[in-house]
């Protein structure tokens, strides 16, 4: 017990001085990373282990979406149980679209904290960001209490969304025993016996405006490490629709009531 708070107590030393460090979000990742791994060496080691198995899935699959692709259309909750469409969403502009595990999760932390710094810029350029997670609506209003985001949070329940684009991954038996021992119960959280999270690359930039990508760059980087993504457009004239844009990543149904 002694020793799991002394843990508890150190990441969260970690993650406010990672959050402080002026330097672009990957360093600030991998600042954390290293404490993390450190104080946590298995559970790390069980995460590299699973990254190299989700990398290999990916080659092998070949389903996520490549820079250019069209975003498939999606009506989800937000974190009141009101109903969200990208067609919706795209009509008033560029769209960053970030996908996130929960509240727990440090590491999306880092990356909501950077995009609710750069916010106030994105909307100046006429854009928006959203974060969808696959946590019912309670723990998706607790992601926007609890890291101070500015923008809407939508609930992926089941990853519906996500396995969609072949982000969805199985943490495994090991990693859920793990997070237990922190008290962090993704059939809790996520409302289904899964074990399930979102995958990377987690976020993405999507756009129904008709200016060419170079005449409003936007540049950021995601929750990942070494996840970054930039502005897409689509060709003029065209019906509503997303076209992504990402980089390289190595890590990392709507909701059933308003209350999760």
């Amino acid at each position: 017990m002694n020793q799991a708070k002394s843990i508890d107590q150190a990441l969260a030393e970690a993650f406010p001085k990672a959050d402080r460090l002026e330097a672009p979000l990957p360093e600030r990742l991998k600042l954390y990373l290293g404490e993390s791994r450190e104080l946590l060496p298995e559970l790390e080691s069980t995460y590299d282990r699973l990254v190299a198995r989700i990398a290999d899935n990916i080659q092998a699959s070949n389903q996520v979406p490549a820079v250019g692709e069209v975003l498939p259309a999606f009506c989800l909750t937000d974190s009141e149980g009101k109903l969200v469409e990208l067609a919706a969403l795209l009509d008033n502009g560029p769209l960053v679209i970030s996908f996130n595990r929960g509240p727990w999760c440090d590491y999306c932390g880092l990356e909501l904290h950077s995009l609710a710094r750069s916010h106030p810029e994105i909307v100046a350029a006429g854009g928006e960001v959203v974060s969808i997670v696959p946590e019912t609506a309670k723990y998706a209003r607790n992601l926007q209490a609890t890291r101070r985001v500015p923008f809407r949070v939508l609930t992926d329940m089941d990853l519906g969304y996500a396995l969609s684009l072949g982000l969805m991954f199985w943490v495994g038996q090991k990693i859920m025993d793990m997070y237990r021992g922190f008290c962090i119960d993704l059939a809790q959280f996520q409302g289904n016996g899964a074990g399930s999270c979102p995958s990377l690359p987690p976020s993405w930039s999507a756009t129904a405006g008709s200016k060419p990508a170079s005449s409003t760059p936007i540049s950021a980087t995601a929750c990942g490490p070494r996840t970054s993504w930039k502005r897409c457009a689509k060709p003029p004239g065209a019906e509503p629709f997303a076209r992504l844009c990402t980089s390289q990543s190595t890590r990392n149904r709507r909701d059933k009531s308003r209350d999760g």
